[in-house]
């Protein structure tokens, strides 16, 4: 545009401005008319480079679901397979890899890509944890957690009072199957860890039995929680951890 203009400027000096504007008109028209030629190619091919970036996307994602079946699904079936005749090792097999393909599937990417979050939260750490007491200790956590929250350094104390929870139910109530039941909500955070074994009378466990008393009892009013812990000789342990969002 500005060449145009300044060519308008010249022919007008020496007097050839009536020329210069049927040539002007003649080049407006010629481009025009390559513009509504030209146009519909150039709209399928920005389609076409679209269609072909979203191909790209969707192979690349292709790719990455079948490597991860390769690398966890199906090595985990094998190991299955191996201990066909084990069917707690088989459980315990089919369990962690679910754990695995849900934290897969369900944890959003970031930014640049990776899996995982940048906050960690605290769901995600009280099913790792469980996770942990299973492969530790060769027990069942069913495990059930409504609502979520960033972890702080605050609410570490309700996952350490549950670890210790879950780890005397694995060690001590006999049961293959321990429950865990997490609500969180806008205010406050609350676990409950039961079982159905054999069971005690906590008002004779010694005072230095710190796994009750201080690391679950102390820790949380420690931190401003509260933790109940009921149970009776052959009526399984249900512990209730209990603290307010700071």
């Amino acid at each position: 545009i500005l060449l145009m203009v300044g060519l308008t400027g010249f022919l007008a000096t020496i007097g050839q401005l009536g020329q210069a504007r049927d040539g002007l008109l003649s080049t407006g028209v010629v481009v025009l008319g390559l513009a509504v030629l030209t146009g519909p190619w150039w709209v399928r091919m920005a389609a076409d480079l679209r269609a072909e970036r979203r191909e790209r996307i969707r192979s690349q994602e292709r790719a990455e679901v079948a490597a991860h079946v390769h690398d966890s699904v199906l090595q985990t079936l094998a190991l299955i397979r191996k201990a066909a005749d084990d069917p707690r090792e088989v459980t315990r097999l089919a369990r962690t890899q679910e754990r695995e393909l849900r934290g897969w599937l369900y944890t959003p990417a970031a930014p640049d890509g990776s899996s995982g979050s940048q906050e960690p939260a605290l769901a995600g750490a009280l099913e790792h944890l469980a996770g942990e007491v299973e492969e530790a200790h060769g027990v069942t956590v069913e495990t059930v957690v409504v609502g979520d929250c960033p972890t702080s350094l605050h609410l570490l104390a309700v996952v350490a009072a549950t670890r210790e929870a879950l780890v005397n139910a694995a060690r001590h109530s006999g049961v293959a199957n321990v429950s865990l039941y997490a609500e969180i909500t806008a205010d406050r955070v609350e676990v409950f860890v039961r079982d159905r074994g054999k069971g005690f009378d906590p008002a004779v466990v010694p005072d230095d039995r710190f796994g009750v008393t201080q690391s679950i009892v102390g820790r949380m009013e420690r931190h401003g929680g509260n933790a109940v812990v009921r149970s009776s000789p052959g009526g399984g342990t249900e512990v209730q951890v209990e603290l307010r969002r700071a």
